[in-house]
């Protein structure tokens, strides 16, 4: 995740995510403020559903959207997603989130030139009409008294409120004065901007403060800024590959895909992986495997080398004390554990499963609520999603134990390959 925004109502979350997703940003809008976002979002927009309700509940909404994020050391770049014509509670809301993110200085740029919305000497215009003699100052719900957006800002925050006029924007004077105004802090700056133009050097202006300012704004602002701030590298992610499965068909073709340099193995002790108390060893597995997999190198999990594993299972029955039956199913659970550990530190960029069990105790660790099946890898080994579980949409491939030839590991890691390829 490299940016969260923050929006008041659900159509404007969309209006702005839309500039961000357009430009490649896997943009996810969530609903409500509690919902998780997938793992391979570039942009979390959250919407607050709070443009209506008083300004207190509206500030509470905001601190709490931002609660959970502001404990990481590394936090996502914030956006405050604002009203173009101010509508709803914009001072409580960007003072909220000013307090919550630790940040000292918002930096306000509603315009949307493309849809007439500007601002000039510190007024909203819309189609160069002031705000207040639009039929926005009528609204129903949210009624406007004011084209000044310090005094709007100022009915619902006691914070200092500056103003930037349109011809020092444009002679390039805004990244000395936002140095200036930080100093300040907490403040809260109000940008004109006419054209697109404009936009664009405010977001340069606010791209080169050492500590980058709340960024407040409507679609127009979002559309300005260079996608290296949201949108991840993309590359080709790794393959993590579970081979649970004792055939000697399976054994041969992981053996093929680790002869030919195409993955590399962690090799699972099985009585260590199904001794509960062993934290320590699972810790181990887990570092072995996101090690490979942050080299960019598909990576496999076996938990069978040889034929003599076969003859270990009636041992591993009699100490654990479960009968076989109940022994697939724990070491599958851990494995499924394993998994999910796995997904928690590092990126991949899709599954291989073998075995029936594994395949299901891996779908029941990631939530999953279903398998969503839509390609064929080779004959009877498909290639689809899970349903809303951990791992969204990315590519799963599952396969029955004895199934496929010796090559049908290294043509599966190619199929994944070539799916980034043609993305």
């Amino acid at each position: 995740m490299k940016m969260i925004v923050i929006a008041d109502d659900f159509t404007g979350a969309n209006d702005t995510g839309v500039q961000l997703a357009k430009k490649g940003a896997r943009t996810d809008v969530m609903l409500t403020t509690g919902q998780m976002s997938s793992r391979r979002a570039d942009v979390l927009v959250i919407n607050t559903e709070s443009r209506a309700s008083a300004a207190h509940e509206a500030a509470r909404a905001v601190t709490e959207a931002l609660s959970s994020w502001r404990q990481l050391a590394d936090m996502p770049i914030l956006y405050k997603k604002i009203d173009s014509t101010f509508r709803g509670n914009v001072g409580a809301e960007i003072e909220a989130a000013l307090r919550a993110s630790g940040k000292g200085l918002a930096l306000i740029a509603a315009a949307i030139p493309s849809a007439g919305r500007s601002t000039l000497n510190g007024e909203c215009l819309v189609h160069q009409v002031p705000l207040a003699q639009t039929e926005f100052a009528s609204d129903p719900r949210t009624p406007i008294v004011s084209s000044r957006i310090k005094t709007l800002l100022e009915q619902q925050s006691t914070l200092p409120i500056i103003e930037v006029p349109l011809a020092q924007i444009r002679a390039g004077a805004l990244q000395r004065l936002l140095a200036e105004y930080a100093r300040q802090a907490p403040v809260m700056v109000i940008a004109d901007a006419v054209t697109e133009h404009d936009l664009s050097l405010i977001a340069d202006a606010a791209l080169a403060q050492p500590d980058l300012p709340l960024l407040v704004g409507a679609a127009g602002l979002a559309s300005a800024l260079p996608t290296s701030l949201y949108l991840k590298a993309r590359q080709a992610l790794p393959v993590l590959v579970l081979a649970g499965s004792m055939s000697e068909v399976t054994r041969a073709q992981v053996a093929l895909a680790l002869s030919s340099q195409r993955a590399e193995a962690v090799d699972i002790d099985v009585d260590q992986l199904l001794d509960g108390e062993k934290e320590v060893y699972n810790h181990q597995l887990i570092e072995q495997a996101c090690a490979v997999l942050d080299r960019g190198q598909h990576c496999i999990l076996r938990t069978s080398r040889s034929e003599a594993d076969r003859y270990q299972i009636e041992k591993l029955c009699q100490r654990t004390q479960l009968s076989r039956a109940q022994l697939g199913e724990r070491l599958s659970q851990r494995l499924g554990e394993l998994t999910l550990a796995i997904l928690d530190k590092t990126r991949i960029g899709g599954l291989f499963l073998t075995g029936g069990d594994i395949a299901i105790a891996v779908a029941q660790a990631l939530g999953a609520q279903g398998y969503r099946i839509q390609q064929e890898v080779a004959p009877c080994i498909p290639c689809g999603c899970f349903i809303n579980s951990e791992l969204d949409d990315l590519p799963v491939i599952t396969k029955a134990g004895g199934f496929g030839s010796e090559s049908t590991l290294c043509d599966a890691l190619s199929f994944i390959e070539e799916m980034y390829c043609d993305h």
